[in-house]
């Protein structure tokens, strides 16, 4: 049974979540909401491949469960950080899509074998003589 994934973006911006960790700094936590929790493999793979990625102004940017979290000047964001986001989410949901088809192929595999050596079993129990 295949897993249905769908891919995750951001929806919007969480002004009320949003903070600044200085208040003489134009720098803001600020908080988007994404459109559904990442699992944990999705997170951990945005959080590292975010570490690759290089770009002019590029800021710190982090996720956990349905929020992306990045340390910016909020007017950057829809010119210079948000593209780059959607690129690395973009990235993240085509890897993780691969990764769950790669379990479910795994799994599938594992139950076939499983069914097989029932099969093998009833076959000789099939064919014992205790007499």
């Amino acid at each position: 049974m295949m897993t249905e994934f769908e891919d995750i973006k951001i929806v919007s911006l969480d002004d009320k979540a949003s903070y600044k960790s200085d208040p003489s700094s134009a720098l803001m936590h600020v908080v988007l909401s994404l459109s559904a929790s990442a699992p944990y493999e999705w997170s951990n793979y945005f959080n590292q491949r975010w570490l690759q990625q290089s770009y002019h102004m590029k800021r710190n940017a982090s996720v956990s469960g349905k929020r992306l979290e990045i340390y910016c000047v909020p007017d950057e964001l829809q010119n210079v950080h948000i593209p780059e986001l959607n690129k690395v989410i973009g990235e993240t949901n085509d890897a993780y899509r691969l990764q769950l088809a790669d379990g479910q192929q795994k799994a599938a595999a594992q139950v076939a074998a499983e069914a097989a050596e029932q099969e093998k079993l009833a076959s000789i129990k099939a064919g014992l003589k205790f007499d």
